[in-house]
């Protein structure tokens, strides 16, 4: 069965996806005040904002990749790669869904516009 988390606020076009179909990388701080703050927060207000994902081809054939700090692996199986929303992506993955909605995008100075739109700091959640 499907079950999808939505986002509230659409400030982009965006897509649903197969959490299956996107590689993540653990944001995860060990930091278990902010787990429980976003977790709070999705249970009650929901995803507010899209994660934000590219293509593989896309991370490796542009400027996308100068947005990534993290290490994360140069070869993946998944079709997507999460830049923004890895523990919302943890979420959705801990809490039985199976498609999360996204914003695709295309370019590092897309990355950074959409990013700039959508980012909340953790104690406005």
């Amino acid at each position: 069965m499907k079950r999808i988390l939505k986002c509230s606020q659409k400030l982009f076009e965006t897509v649903i996806l197969p959490l299956d179909n996107i590689n993540s990388v653990s944001d995860n701080r060990h930091d278990p005040a902010f787990d429980a703050t976003l977790k709070k927060s999705l249970e009650t207000k929901g995803m507010i904002h899209p994660i934000l994902v590219c293509l593989d081809k896309d991370f490796k054939q542009t400027d996308i990749r100068r947005f990534e700090r993290r290490p994360v692996p140069e070869n993946i199986e998944e079709k997507y790669r999460c830049l923004i929303g890895n523990n919302r992506y943890k979420f959705a993955l801990d809490n039985g869904y199976t498609h999360i909605e996204c914003h695709v995008v295309k370019t590092f100075d897309d990355v950074k516009r959409a990013h700039r739109k959508t980012e909340i700091e953790p104690r406005k959640m």
